[in-house]
């Protein structure tokens, strides 16, 4: 009866400890799998299987090595702030399709088969390569379209403070033009800005780290946003 009662404590509080690993390290990841989350995924399974079956071990393990667990993600993903380490970690997305054309490295660097690829793109309604403007290939494995006569899509050029070099690259911009415009809409650097995002022809969306926003001539400040929006 005993056994029992200590499979049932440790189901339980494996439970708590998984809910709270995912609150503290952020629901992003619960709706993008990124590399770290996949590795996270095997770890906390093998903690609380290893523990749930070993009778020898008790339920304070299972609390003591998520908590180590969660430190050392919460770490590693402040270690990401880094654009280097970021790309290590969790890599970048890469264009598949640049102008309708098909960037046939991209998918022999990926393994991606044109069957595959045709998947994806049946999933997103479109049957043709014909149709095709550009497509991207994100870090989760989805892929991003934008298919010729639609809108062009968005850049992100601030991303929690820096400026991601990548986009940059993809636009033949260089840093000079960010923090130029960066200046134009009121802010001196990168680091006061939680993101920087430009969609062509209709200008910079910005949201400092003070929770300001400013998206084209229209400048809002953080109290005078909608508590319905920030709830």
């Amino acid at each position: 009866m005993q056994q029992y009662v200590d499979i049932a404590l440790k189901l339980i509080v494996g439970m708590i400890g998984i809910l709270a690993f995912l609150r503290i390290t952020g629901k992003a990841q619960m709706a993008q799998i990124t590399p770290l989350d996949t590795v996270s995924a095997f770890v906390i399974g093998a903690l609380v299987g290893g523990v749930l079956y070993n009778p020898d071990m008790k339920a304070l393990h299972i609390l003591f090595a998520l908590a180590v667990w969660t430190v050392f993600n919460m770490f590693t993903r402040f270690c990401m702030r880094s654009a280097l380490l970021r790309r290590l970690i969790k890599g970048e997305s890469v264009y598949l399709v640049k102008g309708g054309l098909l960037n046939f490295k991209a998918f022999k660097r990926h393994s991606l088969e044109m069957e595959q690829f045709r998947v994806l793109l049946r999933e997103k309604g479109i049957f043709s390569l014909f149709d095709l403007e550009d497509v991207r290939f994100e870090t989760n494995g989805s892929i991003t379209v934008s298919e010729i006569g639609r809108g062009r899509e968005s850049f992100l050029i601030v991303n929690n403070g820096a400026i991601v070099d990548s986009t940059l690259t993809a636009l033949g911009k260089n840093k000079e033009w960010a923090l130029r415009n960066i200046q134009r809409n009121g802010f001196q650097t990168p680091s006061e800005l939680f993101c920087m995002e430009w969609t062509p022809h209709r200008g910079f969306y910005l949201v400092a780290k003070s929770g300001d926003v400013k998206r084209g001539d229209e400048e809002i400040a953080a109290e005078d946003i909608p508590d319905e929006v920030l709830n």
